[in-house]
């Protein structure tokens, strides 16, 4: 396959910021990707998700301030042409009580599709489409009173593209890809 490298790229304005200010996460298994088409294409434009057993998926959304970031790190292999891009996206969240240990405990069991809306943008970036996420958290109660009391997640996946992306950051944005965005949060 041949490469195609077919324009430059001019040095930007200074009007980015880096950091993401929402996080949604979907059940890796409640997505029919045998039903998917063009799922592993190399193209950014997302296909609309499919649900096993039909309807829409659900997305829970995760409000995000501060420190939180996404990473997609290239691998490529000389010895036999193939590239890989590793995924991760760290997120903290505040506050640990009884119902929180429990959703976070389900979100570290669980196979997750990530997709988080940039700063900068109304974008959002899909990470772990064809393959999901798996999601490691670190508890924290720190020392000082202004220490963290809360959970940092690092979800990584490893993918064909560094991420998937789709414009508009509504409901219906969503709603045209299969997606419903659950109203409940604790």
């Amino acid at each position: 396959m041949a490469c195609n490298i077919a324009v430059g790229r001019k040095e930007p304005c200074k009007q980015n910021i880096g950091g993401i200010d929402e996080l949604y996460l979907m059940k890796w298994s409640e997505i029919d990707y045998d039903s998917m088409t063009s799922i592993t294409s190399e193209s950014l434009n997302l296909t609309p998700f499919v649900k096993k057993g039909g309807g829409s998926l659900t997305a829970y959304k995760y409000d995000l301030k501060g420190i939180n970031s996404f990473e997609s790190t290239s691998t490529v292999s000389q010895e036999t042409a193939g590239k890989v891009f590793d995924q991760s996206i760290t997120i903290t969240l505040k506050g640990i009580d009884q119902m929180s240990s429990s959703l976070f405990a389900d979100i570290v069991s669980s196979r997750t599709v990530a997709f988080v809306k940039d700063r900068n943008s109304d974008e959002f970036y899909f990470f772990g489409v064809s393959n999901g996420m798996t999601n490691n958290a670190v508890f924290s109660s720190g020392q000082a009173a202004a220490d963290l009391s809360g959970v940092t997640f690092t979800m990584t996946g490893q993918e064909r593209m560094p991420y998937k992306t789709m414009v508009g950051t509504t409901a219906n944005d969503l709603a045209n890809k299969n997606i419903v965005v659950s109203a409940t949060q604790i």
